[in-house]
């Protein structure tokens, strides 16, 4: 696991803000020092010299306890969805 950054803030519906030290795809899982999941990246925001990222967590957790902790980055696993053109919108047929 790849350090992620540290926790800077949290917002009032439980979203975690870390000032980024390894930038992430969104999706990403996310661990705290014991290697509990805590959630996934949400986003990758603010400047490309120090970059913030927001991490979605995952059930219900102290999030407030996590401030001025490092977490660390997991591997990103795209979601393979199986018989999906890419170019196929949803809702609308594909033409043949």
């Amino acid at each position: 696991m790849k350090k992620l950054g540290t926790v800077k803030n949290v917002i009032h519906d439980g979203t975690i803000l870390l000032k980024a030290l390894e930038i992430s795809r969104p999706g990403t899982p996310v661990f705290d020092s014991r290697g509990g999941e805590i959630g996934k990246v949400a986003r990758v925001f603010g400047p490309v010299s120090s970059p913030y990222i927001s991490v979605r967590p995952k059930g219900h957790i102290d999030a407030f306890s996590m401030l001025n902790s490092t977490l660390y980055a997991g591997e990103y696993k795209p979601a393979h969805r199986k018989g999906v053109n890419k170019w196929q919108r949803k809702g609308k047929p594909q033409r043949k």
